[in-house]
């Protein structure tokens, strides 16, 4: 989508975008427009964002489109319930805007889960991703096995889905070296996300890495207007723990951006 635009063409291509998504992503589909409409439609809110100073507006959206590709996928069976939790025990990948979205969501709690989240950050920031699954800590916004924050969650732990609660429990608690059995479209279906989400913070030029969970949410707290600072342009997480992959780093990313943004 070129820059040089028409005001009524990106009009009619914010329609045409709104059509293809009105279901959420299907993970079954080759079709790469329904993404690229993604990416275009989350990096036009992130640039409302950046004005505002606020970075609802596009979460919100990118969680409402997840829960309805999740919808999708509804009739696929996992072995997933309420009270199951463990892989609430190991890394987690978070995109900035999803951290600063739900470290609002801790100040505005009572209780104490800022100090919770700053006690398990203690406990896993020496540890990177190889290593994090041989030291396995329950997340800080898990009470009595169940998340407090479940309708809020990162898109990593909503796609995360298995066919085999026990290969989980001695996966995830270093009990085994087994591979968790997790349906192709709940994979497909993540990574197509990444990809838009990531996209879209490029081309807004804000970070669009994704960070461990715990010491993104650390970081955020400490910072009065963690929110505002970053959608300044100020990166507060530069320094804060990386997935291992960059996304970009994939030639697949690459093309979806080309054919999003031109």
């Amino acid at each position: 989508m070129s820059r040089e635009m028409t005001r009524a063409a990106r009009r009619r291509q914010a329609k045409e975008d709104e059509k293809l998504l009105a279901g959420g992503l299907d993970p079954e589909s080759s079709n790469p427009e329904p993404t690229a409409a993604m990416a275009r439609m989350l990096c036009t809110m992130f640039e409302k964002a950046k004005l505002e100073k606020n970075i609802n507006a596009p979460v919100i959206f990118l969680y409402a489109k997840a829960y309805a590709t999740l919808r999708r996928l509804q009739d696929i069976p996992v072995a997933c319930q309420k009270g199951c939790s463990h892989c609430c025990y190991t890394w987690v990948s978070a995109s900035a805007p999803e951290i600063l979205f739900i470290a609002n969501i801790i100040r505005q709690r009572s209780g104490n889960l800022a100090a919770r989240v700053a006690a398990a950050h203690l406990n896993t920031k020496d540890y990177d991703f190889d290593a994090r699954g041989k030291h396995p800590h329950p997340c800080p916004l898990l009470e009595q096995d169940v998340c407090s924050i479940y309708e809020l969650r990162p898109l990593t732990c909503r796609f995360a889905a298995s066919a085999n609660a026990e290969i989980c429990a001695r996966s995830y608690h270093n009990l085994s070296s087994e591979n968790i059995p997790t349906p192709l479209t709940h994979l497909t279906g993540r990574n197509a996300y990444a990809v838009a989400i990531a996209s879209a913070l490029k081309r807004a030029n804000l970070p669009y890495h994704a960070y461990e969970f715990n010491a993104g949410l650390a970081r955020a707290l400490e910072i009065g207007d963690a929110e505002g600072v970053w959608l300044a342009g100020e990166d507060i997480f530069s320094d804060v723990m990386r997935d291992p992959v960059d996304i970009f780093s994939q030639h697949p990313a690459h093309l979806m951006y080309q054919h999003a943004f031109g």
